[in-house]
């Protein structure tokens, strides 16, 4: 028993591999058609561009814009239920801290030139006012807010719907603004949602499984 791999360890390990082989085995030809529909979303959500939606988009795109509403889900995890924030709380700096390293490791890895700086798509992308973005990347960091929005609506449950809708809508506005902004291609910003939707999911799980162990009855 005291020779297993530490859960937090083990976790970023699977998702790394399951990442790793979903690139490495995919189909030359399945490749080519999902990159041609890829390419033509990032164009389609990229030039649908307005005034109204430029400044939303460039102010979603900003951490520190969302700082105010950060501070809203801390005061609103405190005052639902202090004790049970108390508990919860390292369980969402366990997903936090798996998925920036997961994500870390593969954009390491795996970087590569971004649309704006692609040859081939740079002149068919429309610059808004965030600019251009890093050069070099592969998912977004930002793809984390999908999960900690998921983690979070498991925490409140149904009985607080509106709120866990309005934390859904700010994950994607959050992730759309990538593809607005011609940042991300859409599939990177989906597979790295559904891979910390997933992180979330597990992290809620182990949260309840400690609550069974330690505070049953």
């Amino acid at each position: 028993m005291k020779n297993k791999i530490p859960f937090p360890v083990l976790i970023t390990g699977l998702v790394f591999l399951g990442l790793t082989g979903i690139f490495v085995s995919a189909d030359n030809h399945i490749s080519n058609y999902l990159e041609s529909a890829d390419e033509n979303l990032l164009l389609l959500a990229n030039h649908n561009r307005s005034s109204f939606w430029d400044a939303v988009m460039k102010e979603s795109s900003s951490f520190w814009f969302w700082i105010p509403f950060y501070c809203f889900l801390l005061l609103r995890l405190v005052a639902y239920n202090r004790v049970r924030f108390s508990r919860i709380a390292v369980f969402i700096l366990f997903y936090l801290l798996v998925s920036i390293g997961s994500l870390s490791a593969y954009n390491t890895l795996f970087g590569h030139l971004r649309p704006f700086y692609d040859q081939a798509l740079k002149n068919m992308l429309e610059i808004g006012p965030s600019g251009p973005g890093d050069a070099y990347g592969c998912i977004p960091m930002s793809s984390i807010v999908a999960g900690l929005a998921f983690l979070l609506g498991l925490f409140f449950g149904r009985g607080h719907l509106l709120q866990n809708i309005l934390v859904g809508l700010w994950a994607l506005l959050v992730l759309t603004s990538r593809a607005y902004n011609g940042w991300n291609y859409p599939r990177e910003i989906i597979s790295g949602s559904a891979v910390s939707i997933l992180l979330g999911y597990l992290s809620f799980i182990t949260y309840r499984i400690y609550l069974r162990k330690n505070y049953a009855g």
